[in-house]
């Protein structure tokens, strides 16, 4: 199958582009069923954290979490069929 692919910048401005962060093809080809996405603030506090995404849903959303413009971290754990995969990665929100 696809190999996972991070975003490095959301737009959330409600155009319906980029509004959130979203791992392309995790949920397409079900590579990873057991995973965790944990987000940081440039603090190190933890904004959003989820387990075993498997809807548009569960993906961080920076409007839900009231997360201003700024620079993110993030961490991927994922285990499945494919076997194990691991990815630190920075996210940056900028709104207009």
């Amino acid at each position: 199958p696809s190999t996972l692919e991070f975003p490095n910048v959301v737009t959330p401005n409600n155009d319906g582009v980029n509004d959130y962060f979203r791992i392309k093809n995790l949920i397409e080809y079900s590579q990873y069923p057991y995973n965790k996405l944990t987000v940081y603030d440039r603090w190190g506090h933890i904004v959003y954290e989820v387990s075993n995404i498997s809807k548009e849903e569960d993906f961080w959303y920076p409007d839900l979490t009231n997360s201003p413009t700024g620079t993110y971290y993030f961490r991927f754990i994922g285990r499945g069929g494919d076997g194990a995969a691991q990815h630190n990665g920075v996210i940056e929100v900028l709104r207009e």
